[in-house]
């Protein structure tokens, strides 16, 4: 009876520890996960990745930076691409708002005029990315590959069009604020081509604007204090359209909208 006893206890202690060992192997840590979808992509795609301490953040300096420091007293303007792991999403060269969380990316160190209206937004903290830009790109005018594990992104929930637990792939590239204008007359440049048009197509202003006169006004002078009636389609130049008037009605003050509309 004591033999079949003990014999039972035995069964039961080894069954517990199967099942446990089980759950162990079943059930990941998000840490865990993040590692292991990470190491993946980067053998899939031939990576070379430096760990960055213990954050679970990968890096390669594409290009070096010659410029300013990456101070975080300064505000550096970044230009980045990004994509999840899995492919289903990625965002292209933009400063558009509507691709970073509290202003994430977009200025160095952060951008305040989004950031500041965030419950919780680390403007004072060195972490995430704004750590990783310093520590290892250090300079403007360089350019670094950043994996950043899903945990430190969108995590488990997503977010919009990022979906649940995916791990992104940034490309950033630091611009010294004195070269912002080169780049973004570069930009524009490499833009036009794009929409079926020549160069030779446009006029470009004092201001650093570019502009095709399509068809033009025969009625009265437009002038700086003058409202008038538009339509008009504001779009990144990657082609996402941001804002768009109802119709050609649309009623605008010249004293209150973007210097290159005036």
């Amino acid at each position: 009876m004591n033999i079949i006893h003990s014999r039972f206890l035995l069964f039961s202690v080894l069954s517990i520890l199967f099942f446990t060992s089980c759950e162990k192997k079943e059930y990941q840590t998000i840490v865990e996960l993040d590692e292991e979808n990470i190491q993946n992509y980067i053998r899939q795609n031939n990576l070379n990745m430096i760990p960055f301490e213990e954050s679970g953040m990968y890096y390669q300096i594409l290009e070096e930076g010659d410029g300013a420091p990456l101070d975080y007293k300064k505000v550096i303007p970044l230009v980045y691409t990004f994509k999840t792991h899995d492919g289903s999403f990625s965002a292209v060269d933009t400063f558009a708002v509507g691709n970073r969380y509290a202003d994430f990316l977009g200025y160095f160190p952060y951008g305040k005029a989004v950031a500041d209206n965030q419950p919780g937004s680390p403007l004072d903290k060195e972490e995430g990315l704004k750590l990783i830009l310093n520590q290892a790109l250090k300079f403007t005018n360089g350019k670094i590959r950043v994996l950043v594990p899903s945990r430190l992104a969108y995590g488990r929930n997503g977010s919009g069009k990022v979906g649940p637990n995916q791990c992104i792939d940034y490309v950033i590239h630091a611009i010294d604020p004195a070269s912002l204008p080169d780049y973004e007359d570069l930009s524009i440049r490499k833009y036009i081509p794009t929409i079926g048009m020549q160069l030779g197509d446009f006029e470009k202003s004092t201001t650093g604007s570019y502009y095709n006169i399509l068809n033009a006004g025969t009625g009265e002078p437009v002038m700086p204090e003058s409202t008038v009636k538009v339509g008009y389609t504001l779009k990144l130049l990657n082609g996402n359209v941001i804002e768009q008037s109802a119709s050609d009605s649309t009623s605008i003050s010249l004293t209150q909208i973007i210097p290159g509309w005036k």
